[in-house]
């Protein structure tokens, strides 16, 4: 039930910032959401709370065929997330938000590189010409959306992160407390009821 709460969560987080809370071109919830769920929740909502924000924004403010290559590159982005957080299970808080802005550098590039041929194969508009220089023209005509995908996941995902490993943090530390409190409460119940018996 938790799992579910956290990916509910993520995915209204990631809707939000696709569309009122909309910060500009590509700087966006949905990288972030889909490393959060590799790190945290695992299984198949590494590839459903991406995948899910993206149907549902989509719907709600367009898209044209390039949806074959976003929403395919939020589903390897979230599967390579859930690949690498295999090798990395047990961090400190500080290794995973390092780890979190290191995945996130490299899930912009591939999704850079991967969305970016996707427009210049699906071009509709006749902007780019059908070779190898078309192909380069489109990858530098994308370079500001890479610079601002950037930016969103290096202030994202390591904020992200944090706030996740502080709030376990206290969670865990007020757990430990009460489950201390709660024996010493039984103890001194049990010590009374043998004492007075």
């Amino acid at each position: 039930m938790k799992k579910l709460f956290s990916a509910l969560l993520l995915i209204t987080v990631g809707i939000l910032f696709r569309t009122t809370l909309h910060l500009g071109p590509n700087i966006e919830f949905v990288t972030t959401s889909a490393i959060l769920a590799a790190m945290y929740l695992g299984g198949g909502y590494t590839v459903l709370v991406p995948l899910i924000i993206m149907v549902a924004t989509d719907k709600i403010i367009g898209n044209t065929n390039i949806y074959l290559f976003t929403w395919s590159a939020y589903i390897l982005i979230g599967l390579f997330s859930s690949l690498i957080n295999k090798k990395f299970l047990v961090l400190s808080s500080k290794l995973k938000v390092i780890k979190g802005i290191g995945m996130g550098i490299g899930m912009a590039i591939f999704f850079y590189l991967w969305t970016n041929f996707g427009v210049w194969i699906l071009d509709s508009w006749g902007m780019y010409s059908r070779d190898l220089n078309g192909l380069i023209k489109c990858y530098l005509m994308g370079l500001p959306f890479l610079k601002l995908n950037l930016v969103g996941n290096l202030l994202f995902i390591p904020t992200s992160i944090f706030i996740i490993e502080k709030a376990k943090a206290i969670s865990g530390s007020l757990s430990f407390k009460l489950k201390y409190y709660f024996r010493a409460w039984l103890g001194c119940l049990l010590t009374k009821l043998v004492i007075c018996g």
